[in-house]
């Protein structure tokens, strides 16, 4: 890419070579591609877990109560330990997720994410359009792991 630089009447005027648009479209596509490989970590379709699997002592998660992230309410309850993938564990909610839409509550499939590296750290999940979200931290909840 050249770049030249010409004054004329006082006012900067800056050309471009005919490449310019070429490398500006390859480096946006680039960037793009990048965002789309790595912005999701986990699975949009985990495997279905089986005992032996799961993390020893943890097959049920128990929430002691409600919890809310925006729109979404999690309900009390025994979440079962229902799938794994490369970075958590899906515990299924008891019932349906609560959304908040206007004119009343929408039931959607999901639960609660168990991170692998710290297990500490809780994330809601809805299934969406047939792919889970990710949603909030549900990390201060009071809860506990049963076996």
């Amino acid at each position: 890419m050249t770049w030249q630089v010409s004054e004329q009447n006082e006012v900067m005027k800056i050309r471009l070579n005919y490449s310019t648009p070429r490398l500006l479209n390859s480096g946006i596509f680039g960037l793009l591609l990048s965002f789309l490989l790595c912005g999701c970590a986990g699975s949009s379709h985990p495997r279905l877990v089986s005992p032996s699997e799961g993390p020893t002592g943890r097959e049920y998660l128990e929430l002691y109560s409600n919890a809310q992230i925006a729109t979404l309410h999690f309900p009390a309850g025994m979440y079962t330990l229902s799938a794994v993938d490369k970075i958590g564990y899906y515990y299924r909610a008891p019932r349906r997720i609560g959304e908040r839409v206007p004119g009343g509550l929408v039931g959607l499939d999901g639960g609660i994410f168990v991170s692998k590296r710290d297990p500490s750290k809780l994330r809601g999940y809805v299934y969406r359009a047939g792919a889970i979200t990710h949603v909030g931290n549900l990390s201060r909840a009071r809860h506990t792991f049963h076996g």
